[in-house]
């Protein structure tokens, strides 16, 4: 197919994009919905663009800015017939420009992407590893559940403030999002009267999602983890964990998750608002952090 460069468009995206854009979605046999893409939309329309071509969309990039602290690119997507063109250079280097207040920038880069991204200048942070399972069986342990509860509106506040704690970076609207999203479908443990860890979930095309989960202890997490998988049973489950939680990793292998993938979380500007390291197990989505 010849393809005429002139006639490729960048420009931001909006709602009537989003069927384009879950094309690429399932090409990739990616989790995103489209529910996913309108939550992107209404967290920064202005921060989300496409790359357009004789009216069809080739290419995806967004961002999501948590108060100018840290900003989380994702969702870097080409047609396979596009790609070699500079489209994806296009699209990352215009979304960064639209970024030049925020202090940090990150991803979570496939192995494909290292490359690409250390030559803009991005610098690796730490791996992140993709587990999942098919059909959860249910096997689970059931320790501590009378500390885990489902959250209600009273208790959001003190759940932001956590997450603030341990993310390291405001993304209020982002949790309040994916609380709405679910109903207050979201646990949290407690200690001492005290949230101290929380889980949060989501349908995905492919797969449940499981994400994020911070928590005090690993205990306090697996926890959480069993309790929202008890909401899973016979589901195909994904969830990406940060690969220095060893002992949460084999939790979840005798749980009958296996391996997929890795991530490798990179940044650029500085690492200014890294959190606690120690105390975050599950991301939101490579697209989210």
């Amino acid at each position: 197919m010849r393809i005429d460069l002139e006639n490729i468009v960048v420009r931001l995206m909006d709602n009537a994009d989003i069927s384009g854009a879950m094309q690429l979605v399932f090409d990739e046999n990616w989790n995103q919905t489209k529910e996913d893409w309108r939550m992107l939309l209404g967290l920064n329309s202005n921060l989300c663009l496409v790359a357009v071509y004789n009216g069809a969309v080739v290419g995806t990039v967004t961002a999501v800015n948590y108060k100018d602290q840290v900003a989380w690119i994702g969702m870097m997507l080409v047609s396979k017939n596009f790609r070699g063109l500079g489209i994806s250079k296009t699209l990352l280097n215009t979304v960064i420009e639209k970024l030049g207040d925020c202090k940090s920038i990150k991803l979570d880069a496939t192995p494909a992407g290292i490359p690409v991204y250390r030559k803009l200048g991005f610098h690796e942070e730490l791996e992140i590893n993709r587990m999942v399972t098919t059909e959860f069986k249910g096997n689970t342990d059931k320790r501590n559940i009378a500390h885990i509860k489902l959250i209600s509106e009273d208790d959001i506040e003190e759940l932001l403030q956590l997450d603030l704690k341990i993310f390291g970076a405001d993304r209020f609207e982002l949790i309040n999002s994916l609380i709405n999203r679910n109903g207050y479908k979201t646990w949290c443990i407690l200690r001492n009267e005290r949230i101290v860890g929380y889980v949060l979930g989501r349908i995905g095309l492919n797969f449940f999602q499981v994400g994020p989960l911070m928590a005090e202890t690993v205990d306090d997490a697996v926890n959480l983890l069993e309790t929202i998988l008890e909401q899973c049973v016979g589901q195909s489950v994904v969830i990406d964990v940060l690969h220095h939680q060893v002992a949460f990793k084999q939790r979840l292998t005798s749980l009958g998750f296996s391996f997929q993938r890795s991530f490798t979380r990179m940044y650029l500007k500085n690492n200014s608002f890294s959190g606690v390291a120690n105390k975050q197990f599950l991301i939101a989505g490579p697209e989210l952090g």
